[in-house]
């Protein structure tokens, strides 16, 4: 039944984006919010815009939302999915996995926790309208930016020395996203590097690599002012968008494979000014989305965002002040389930 709701949804997904548009070219320009913990002004997420219908954006969050296992870590992507994707955030769910992602950030963040999972966590936490400098549970308070700074080092600190970061280069595109969205000062660095391996010749960089890397070097292109660093960045996205647009036109919309799919289409959505003027046919690769019967957790919370309109990109500017999108009929009041 998922699958035929997902074929309706690209029908109506056409109506308001023609195959040859960008499919987040039909949302209104976005306005500007401050939040207390941010310097900037950044810009509010437009209202949802779903690519898909709303039975199909809902049924997916209710699957998203029955895998959540009390017996098992909180996953923050899910959190982050939920988020922006408009789903309840006053249910027992969402609050569960708010709480406890707080807690095994107090818990984790400055022992064992990869700089990735550190990232994601921010990510999770800006999406929830958190401030990730001060980070309350368990009767302490973190300052979980200062600890992504740290780890983002330790894996830069490796890369310039070895080539190589200290986990992925993948998680340092996390890394470099979640500092930027939280304005800290030390996302130029690793976007530099992270351009310059995209462009070099000697890496064959994965579709979900790329993809996040493309996420976070857009966010620094748009506070970067050094003309040379901005050109670097430009290139790399360019780059990157353009060998997607590639890729797609010859799998017939498939960019990697299905479960890389939902990375590459918010990395085009958010990267439309840097493959312009050429035209993104997103109807072909949504269709190849729509086809799937998505089960796996993860790979439905990275394919939500782009169902709707977003991107990990929009993380820090879900307004804080309004309430989520999807109506009271269709918001899903879950718990979390048991463990077996």
């Amino acid at each position: 039944m998922l699958g035929l709701a997902l074929g309706i949804g690209v029908l109506l997904a056409l109506v308001g984006c023609t195959a040859t548009e960008g499919c987040g070219e039909c949302q209104p320009p976005m306005e500007k919010q401050e939040r207390p913990w941010i310097g900037h002004r950044i810009p509010v997420t437009s209202p949802l815009f779903p690519v898909a219908s709303q039975d199909t954006v809902s049924q997916l969050l209710q699957r998203l939302e029955g895998s959540v296992n009390l017996q098992e870590a909180a996953n923050p992507s899910v959190l982050l999915a939920m988020n922006l994707a408009g789903g309840d955030s006053d249910g027992a769910v969402h609050k569960w996995l708010l709480q406890e992602i707080k807690e095994e950030a107090v818990r984790r963040a400055q022992k064992d926790m990869p700089s990735g999972q550190v990232a994601l966590h921010v990510l999770a936490l800006l999406s929830s309208c958190q401030d990730p400098q001060r980070v309350h549970a368990l009767d302490q308070t973190l300052d979980l930016i200062r600890v992504l700074q740290q780890k983002t080092d330790e894996e830069m600190a490796k890369l310039e020395a070895e080539g190589i970061p200290k986990t992925t280069l993948y998680s340092v595109g996390l890394d470099t996203l979640a500092l930027c969205l939280a304005e800290a000062s030390g996302a130029q660095g690793p976007s530099v590097a992270l351009a310059k391996q995209v462009l070099s010749s000697e890496n064959q960089l994965s579709v979900d690599t790329q993809a996040v890397v493309a996420l976070a070097l857009a966010c620094v292109y748009n506070y970067v002012e050094l003309q040379d660093v901005r050109d670097l960045l430009q290139e790399a996205l360019w780059t990157v968008s353009n060998s997607f647009l590639d890729e797609q036109k010859k799998g017939n919309g498939m960019i990697g494979d299905i479960y890389s799919m939902g990375l590459a289409l918010q990395a085009l959505e958010a990267t439309r000014k840097f493959y312009a003027p050429r035209n993104w046919d997103c109807a072909q690769a949504f269709s190849v989305v729509y086809a799937h019967d998505y089960q796996h957790p993860m790979a439905i919370a990275q394919v939500l965002p782009a169902l709707v309109g977003r991107s990990y990109l929009d993380a820090a500017g879900l307004d804080c002040a309004a309430t989520k999108e999807t109506p009271p009929s269709r918001q899903l009041p879950l718990s979390p389930r048991q463990g077996t």
